[in-house]
């Protein structure tokens, strides 16, 4: 599994990695903040909004390059992009019944890349265990930025 090989589906990890930087593009676009106070009770304001947001794009590029190599850490990445777009965008449409901002990076970029990065990684001969342990590691990455910023915003000050 030689980083790189043709043939393979690791082209998919560069396609999660620029959804990301379109994704908080569409997300503060679309007015997420706001939505983020009444449906998921975060309080961000736009300079660490867009900080953790950087940081998750610089490391979706710097996973991404690491290709098969090293499948764990490459597909943490797509594992917490395909959870984002299932449970904090998607799901909320459906049970508020109008659109969450970021929706269609979530379920037109996300969704489907972050499907076939790891669909393609065990095509592509990843083992099992750690295609596992990278959606593992994608939840619980994904569940605790939630949860913390819930916590550590203005929002949780209040509770």
């Amino acid at each position: 599994m030689a980083a790189g090989r043709h043939g393979t589906s690791e082209w998919t990890l560069w396609v999660v990695a620029v959804s990301c930087a379109l994704h908080v593009s569409e997300e503060y676009l679309t007015g997420w903040q706001a939505w983020a106070i009444g449906t998921l009770g975060i309080d961000m304001p736009t300079l660490p909004f867009l900080a953790a947001n950087a940081v998750l794009v610089a490391a979706a590029f710097v996973l991404a390059s690491g290709g098969w190599s090293r499948p764990t850490l490459s597909l943490v990445i797509p594992s917490a992009t395909l959870f984002n777009a299932i449970f904090f965008h998607i799901v909320p449409t459906l049970v508020q019944g109008r659109i969450a901002p970021g929706l269609f990076t979530a379920a037109f970029l996300y969704l489907p890349f972050s499907s076939w990065a790891l669909v393609g990684a065990r095509r592509d001969g990843v083992p099992r265990a750690s295609i596992g342990w990278a959606l593992l590691a994608g939840t619980v990455m994904m569940t605790a930025v939630v949860l913390s910023a819930r916590m550590l915003g203005p929002a949780g000050d209040r509770q």
